[in-house]
């Protein structure tokens, strides 16, 4: 997930990988990985774009496009929710 952070990752997409339905994909993440499949995807999203924020002058934009948020104001609000 991490390598393909800009893609779109659903659980349908995701579990469509994995050759699982959707739902059983979602329980058998949950249970390896202690979160659910868009939980994780938003934290690697956010560390991510965290780091790039940190680290680079990319405008915020282009951050928020390539780490998945697609738009500054979703990066924003993840953001907030997750750091306060």
């Amino acid at each position: 997930m991490r390598a393909n952070l800009s893609q779109r990752l659903t659980i349908d997409e995701l579990s469509a990988r994995m050759a699982m339905s959707p739902r059983n994909f979602s329980r058998a993440f949950t249970r390896e990985a202690g979160v659910g499949p868009a939980k994780a995807v938003e934290r690697l999203q956010l560390e991510a774009a965290r780091e790039r924020v940190k680290n680079s002058r990319e405008p915020i934009e282009r951050i928020a496009a390539t780490t998945g948020f697609r738009d500054p104001e979703r990066m924003r609000r993840a953001f907030l929710r997750a750091f306060g």
